[in-house]
């Protein structure tokens, strides 16, 4: 799979910090790092997109058929990057590229209020937050799903 082929290619590379096992530091390192590597996992969403908005670190989505959270409210082509997961192997070409062209938009972008805020759960509930975002989907659901009649 991806993961597999990520660690194949990139684990030992200087540019790359892959790991096969969640290491202790794992926030700081993804608050360090420009660009966060997130394949699929083992559900149709990857909780590292989440985490690597909230630290500041650009999402690197390689996942085909993932389903991003909130795609009415985030902009996730403004804030990310997605690279097919056939393109795995010329990761290292597409990442320089985006640094040399456009990652400062990208991170601009990425610390922008409105595009966190949809992704962060607030206490107390914050206009617009996760747990709004959610709560809107529900919603949404609900109006979607024929009532039975028995």
């Amino acid at each position: 799979g991806v993961r597999t082929e990520i660690w194949r290619r990139y684990s030992g590379r200087r540019r790359f910090f892959v790991k096969r096992e969640r290491a202790e530091g794992y926030l700081s390192e993804i608050a360090r790092s420009v660009f966060c590597l997130c394949p699929l996992g083992w559900a149709p969403w990857s909780p590292r997109i989440v985490e690597s908005v909230a630290l500041g670190c650009v999402p690197v989505i390689i996942a085909d058929d993932i389903r991003l959270p909130f795609p009415d409210a985030v902009p996730w082509p403004e804030i990310s990057l997605t690279v097919a997961e056939r393109d795995v192997g010329r990761l290292g070409r597409i990442l320089s590229h985006v640094a040399a062209t456009n990652l400062s938009a990208i991170q601009r972008n990425l610390w922008r209020d409105s595009n966190r805020r949809s992704l962060l759960f607030n206490v107390p509930l914050r206009h617009g937050d996760a747990t709004w975002q959610v709560l809107r989907a529900l919603a949404g659901h609900r109006r979607r799903t024929p009532v039975s009649s028995s």
